[in-house]
């Protein structure tokens, strides 16, 4: 159950707190005094969509919380892991900055977790679902729900994406087969290519390395030969300088045995010196000037870089393109046995969809019967009663009498209704006024109330365009649905709102520039003085006296 809406800087309201009862609460006031906005804020909280401009004028962030009390478990916060046992508190923050917050029991989560769990707790009817109750998907939709066909559904669903993709593959296939010699040898040409490269890994980056190297012989060569002179050589070389450090030093070791360290620094470093001389001996000699070298390994990296081009940007690239083009290949080899083989398949999976479609379509039409029975009962008890209202389900197929497969099965859907004895039964979309549609989707809701499990339904001005014993009807059917569910009802009608079990009325107050919107829980004399308010506009004796009849009855 609803229990609590707090709304802060949304739109025109500034900060009101909302409490809502069991049964059914109705929501009143003057025309513009912001009812609708309420709805609007509880959508939010319950994920539908937000626009920035919704934020309060001269505010940063605006917030919409709203707090359920549950004794069942959640299967949006069970898979989340979200403690409910004191209750479901959700939480939307709409920021000027963008970044935009949503909380389920202060656990932070993404918009469409929010609106996951709002379709589980909340179900909002406004006008605008008047007007979606014209859409054939939603009438289908409604059928579905009522016939419980889920599974049948779910399963139709699986075979009708299964039989689609079957097709694209022989399409593929077939228009691949068309080209099948000229592509069979463009892909052994790529193959050929790619093999006789022999390509190894990290082979690329070796042959650079060699290519500096190569490139720089000369340079090289001069550079160790002017070292090893430099250190061995040359006169004055480092070796003949070193040999007189170390004689000197063991000169004077002799005479001050502190200068003894020294004397084994010097020796190692005469150690560390012939290894140098060893290794630059061996590095220079092992120096050949070799052009034909040179040019195999840019031959190679050219080879290499053609490669790149066509077949990616490095080895690893290159290889999976072989790869591909291998398995390609063996496709293209067993073409005809793979499109007979798929064909075979087709027949199989469209002989199962067109089963299961068939299976589908005869439970919505033993559904249609008594969905269209039920209705036809519950516009009388609306006021319509010479009204008549039928589902009429028809197969759809093509020329050919073969059945046409859509996403939703193969029936097409029509809600046929006349208001009036002796006219003929006509498609709502073109035949019922505002009002009557109005009608119409509460009897499909109380008759969905029976048996769905969602706790708290919003009705927004589903009393449009009736009046008088219309109204009182309405009102009826609205009690009798809050008996099974909490009922919260915006409404111009004194008949619905005498037969609230909580009324709240919204007050809109202009002060200079600023708008300040309230919401009261009315009892006793002031519930009197709204109704009688709605009834005549204003309040006379005549209308309070009628109002407190409308609330004794």
């Amino acid at each position: 159950m609803l229990r609590e809406i707090t709304i802060k800087d949304l739109t025109v309201i500034d900060d009101i707190r909302i409490e809502l009862s069991e049964g059914l609460n109705v929501l009143t006031g003057e025309t513009g005094a912001g009812k609708s906005i309420i709805v609007d804020a509880l959508g939010l909280v319950l994920g539908q969509r937000a626009q920035q401009d919704m934020i309060r004028q001269g505010s940063s962030a605006a917030t919409v919380s709203a707090f359920f009390e549950t004794s069942i478990e959640n299967p949006v916060t069970s898979k989340l892991s979200i403690d409910t046992s004191e209750g479901i508190f959700l939480r939307r923050t709409l920021s000027q900055s963008g970044k935009n917050r949503s909380y389920i029991n202060d656990s932070a989560v993404n918009t469409q977790t929010l609106a996951e769990i709002g379709k589980t707790l909340v179900d909002i009817h406004s006008q605008f679902e008047n007007q979606s109750l014209l859409s054939t998907d939603t009438q289908l939709r409604l059928l579905d729900t009522f016939g419980h066909t889920a599974d049948i559904l779910t399963a139709y669903t699986i075979l009708f994406t299964e039989y689609n993709s079957t097709k694209e593959q022989i399409e593929t296939l077939s228009e691949n087969l068309k080209q099948k010699n000229q592509r069979i040898d463009f892909l052994k040409y790529q193959i050929t290519e790619i093999s006789s490269a022999s390509l190894e890994d990290n082979e690329l980056e070796h042959l650079m390395e060699q290519q500096k190297i190569l490139s720089n012989l000369s340079s090289i060569k001069q550079l160790s030969e002017d070292t090893y002179s430099l250190l061995y050589s040359a006169n004055n070389s480092i070796n003949d300088s070193l040999s007189k450090v170390v004689n000197n030093l063991s000169k004077l070791s002799e005479i001050d045995s502190e200068t003894f360290e020294m004397l084994e620094m010097s020796n190692q470093v005469v150690s560390l010196l012939s290894e140098l001389h060893l290794g630059l001996r061996g590095y220079k000699e092992s120096i050949e000037l070799s052009p034909e070298r040179l040019e195999e390994v840019e031959d190679r990296l050219t080879l290499i870089r053609r490669l790149q081009k066509k077949y990616g940007s490095d080895i690893k690239e290159i290889k999976e393109s072989l790869s591909s083009a291998e398995s390609e290949l063996q496709v293209l080899i067993h073409a005809e046995d793979s499109l007979l083989e798929l064909t075979d398949s087709l027949i199989k999976i469209k002989e199962d969809l067109t089963d299961t479609a068939l299976a589908l379509s005869k439970k919505r039409k033993e559904t249609a019967l008594i969905l269209s029975k039920k209705i036809q009962e519950i516009l009388k008890e609306l006021s319509f009663e010479k009204a008549s209202f039928n589902i009429h389900l028809i197969q759809n197929t093509d020329d050919q009498e073969s059945y046409r497969f859509q996403r939703t099965g193969i029936d097409n859907i029509e809600y046929l209704f006349s208001a009036n004895p002796g006219m003929p039964e006509r498609p709502i979309q073109k035949t019922a006024s505002g009002g009557e549609l109005s009608r119409v989707m509460l009897g499909l809701k109380a008759i969905f109330a029976e048996f769905d499990n969602i706790p708290v339904l919003i009705f927004d001005e589903v009393d449009a365009g009736i009046g008088g014993e219309t109204a009182e009807v309405v009102g009826e059917k609205l009690k009798e649905i809050s008996r099974n569910h909490q009922v919260l009802c915006i409404t111009h009608l004194p008949q619905i709102a005498a037969k609230a079990d909580n009324h709240l009325k919204v007050i809109k107050d202009v002060s200079g520039d600023r708008v300040k919107i309230t919401v009261k829980t009315l009892k006793d004399v002031q519930r009197e003085q709204e109704i009688a308010r709605m009834l005549s506009g204003t309040e006379t004796d005549i209308s309070l006296k009628h109002a407190r009849q409308l609330l004794n009855k």
